[in-house]
C-alpha cells in the first residue's frame, strides 16, 4: 500500500535515515521499529518486543466472550437506549418536582387548566348549595293583620316557600300586595338566611253611603270595600230588626256627588273636587283623635256648612271646610263638659274652634 508521497507507510525507517518523510521530528517522535512489517497478525497480539503484556491479555479478546463484554458501560456517550430512556424520565420527574419551579409549555398548560376548571366546579357548586339548600324561603310571618287570615295576604303577595330569598322583588311584592283592594302594602323584611316578614295593613271601613238603592262602605280614601241592598237584620225569635255590624260603629255619609266607581275595589270618584278633599281631611283627622266611633253620620251636601251628628244626640256644626283638625278637637273637649254638666242634645257650633257655642234643645228652650 502506497502513502502520500508514494511512501509504504508499513515500510520501517531509522533514525535519522535521509528517506525519512519525517526529517524534522524529534528521535522521540519517529518512527524507531525495526524489523519487517507485520502481516496478517492479530492486532491484539503484542510485538515481540512486548512479550510480557500477552499473559494479561483475554484469550477472548476477538469473541466478546465475557462479563466484560455482557455489561453495559457507564459512559454517557455509550449509553443503552433503555438506559437513556430512563434516565430521562427520571430528570424530567425531577426538574417537574423541583420546588419554585414554573410548569411551562404544553404540561404548564394542562396544569392551568386543570386548576381553572377546578375553581369553576367549586364556585359553581357552592352557588347552587347557597341558591337551593341555604338562601331559600323556610317561613313567611305576616305584621299587622287583623280581620285577613296571614294564608290569604301570603298568596296576595306571590312569595312562595322554596324561592330565593336574594331574589325577592320588593317593588313586585308591594304590586301585588296593593292589588288586594283589602291591603296596603307597608314593608318586607327578609331576616337571612331564610325567613320573610310582610308588613302590610287591612284597609279599614270608616263609612258607609247609600247610591241608587245599594249602600256601600268604603275607607278613608274612598275605596269601596263591599256592597249590600239590605243593611238591616231582624231576629226571628224576637223580631227586632237591627243595622248589620259591620254598619253599626261606621259613619253615614250623606250629600255626595259621585261621578265613578261605585265598585268593590275602586275608588268613588265625586264630581266636586272641594267635596274629595273634605271628605279625606275629615276622615284622616277623625282618624287621627280616635273619634270615628264618636260620630253617627255626616252631611258634606254643602262644603261652607258641615255638619255633623255624634252617637248621644249632638248636634256639630264645623263652618266651612277650614281647620278640621282645630274643629274637632273643640268638639270633643265641649262635648266631654257637657256631659260632664248632665246637658244632652242640643248643637254644638265650632265654626270658631277658640269660641265654640252650645244651644240646648229647642223643647227645652220653651
Amino acid at each position: 500500500m502506497q502513502g502520500p508521497g508514494g511512501n509504504d507507510h508499513r515500510t520501517p525507517v531509522r533514525a535519522g535515515d535521509r528517506r525519512s518523510a519525517q526529517p524534522d521530528l524529534p528521535d522521540w517522535q519517529k518512527n524507531t521499529w525495526y524489523g519487517p512489517a507485520p502481516q496478517n497478525e492479530n492486532p491484539f497480539d503484542e510485538p515481540e518486543d512486548a512479550p510480557e503484556l500477552r499473559s494479561s491479555r483475554s484469550e477472548n479478546v476477538n469473541e466478546h466472550l465475557g462479563d466484560f463484554w455482557r455489561g453495559e458501560t457507564s459512559g454517557r456517550g455509550y449509553t443503552s437506549a433503555t438506559q437513556a430512556t430512563k434516565e430521562k424520565k427520571e430528570e424530567t420527574k425531577a426538574r417537574a418536582q423541583k420546588p419554585g419551579k414554573r410548569p411551562s409549555g404544553r404540561n404548564g398548560r394542562k396544569i392551568a387548566f386543570r386548576v381553572f376548571l377546578t375553581a369553576v366546579i367549586l364556585i359553581s357548586v357552592t352557588a347552587l348549595a347557597l341558591r337551593f339548600a341555604v338562601f331559600v324561603v323556610r317561613g313567611i310571618t305576616i305584621d299587622g293583620n287583623r280581620t285577613l287570615p296571614a294564608e290569604d295576604i301570603i298568596r296576595s303577595s306571590g312569595i312562595n316557600l322554596g324561592d330565593n330569598i336574594l331574589t325577592l322583588d320588593e317593588a313586585a311584592v308591594e304590586k301585588r300586595i296593593s292589588d288586594d283592594y283589602r291591603l296596603q302594602f307597608r314593608y318586607l323584611e327578609k331576616k337571612l338566611p331564610n325567613i320573610v316578614t310582610i308588613g302590610i295593613k287591612e284597609r279599614e271601613a270608616c263609612c258607609w253611603l247609600t247610591y241608587c238603592g245599594i249602600h256601600y262602605t268604603m275607607d278613608k280614601n274612598r275605596m269601596v270595600l263591599s256592597e249590600t241592598e239590605k243593611m238591616t237584620q231582624t231576629d226571628e225569635q224576637t223580631g227586632v230588626t237591627s243595622v248589620l255590624p259591620q254598619f253599626q260603629q261606621l259613619v253615614e255619609v250623606k250629600g255626595l256627588r259621585i261621578r265613578s266607581g261605585c265598585y268593590i275595589g275602586q275608588t268613588m270618584i265625586l264630581s266636586s273636587t272641594r267635596q274629595q278633599l273634605l271628605f279625606s281631611n275629615l276622615f284622616l283627622e277623625m282618624k287621627v283623635l280616635s273619634c270615628t266611633g264618636d260620630i253617627r253620620e255626616a252631611d258634606l251636601s254643602n262644603p261652607d256648612s258641615v255638619l255633623l251628628t255624634t252617637r248621644d244626640g249632638y248636634t256639630v256644626s264645623l263652618g266651612d271646610s277650614s281647620r278640621i283638625h282645630e274643629k274637632l278637637r273643640s268638639l270633643l273637649l265641649v262635648r266631654q263638659e257637657l256631659i260632664r254638666m248632665g246637658e244632652t242634645g242640643g248643637t254644638i257650633n265650632v265654626a270658631n274652634p277658640e269660641s265654640p257655642l252650645y244651644s240646648p234643645p229647642s223643647s227645652r228652650n220653651r
